[in-house]
């Protein structure tokens, strides 16, 4: 269902957040989604799951399994003592470019 632009701004996004480059991961996000969760917001709910002194935010990658493949992104924030995870289920194109439609932080 994902194609591999799709799987890459999962990643982008992740590691943007990462890096703690809010502006520049609030701008994988479509418009929809803009209007409903502000920079801030973004900021907060992903600083409420990986606080600042959680240290390097590796691995970050999907993990992929047939169970959820087909409705989902599953990407994986790993930490040294515990991962969390951004899951992305929806994406819309803004012309020619993918848009992050729909996300939510944190393991199901």
């Amino acid at each position: 269902m994902f194609n591999e632009e799709q799987k890459t701004l999962a990643l982008e996004f992740a590691r943007s957040l990462a890096r703690r480059n809010y502006e520049q991961a609030y701008g994988m996000l479509s418009s929809h989604l803009q209007s409903q969760l502000s920079l801030y917001e973004l900021r907060e709910q992903f600083e409420s799951m990986i606080p600042l002194d959680w240290g390097e935010v590796d691995p970050i990658d999907l993990e992929e399994n047939p169970a959820w493949d087909e409705m989902f992104l599953y990407v994986v924030l790993g930490g040294s003592v515990y991962s969390e995870a951004v899951i992305i289920d929806s994406f819309v194109l803004d012309g020619a470019i993918s848009r992050i439609n729909n996300l939510q932080f944190g393991r199901p």
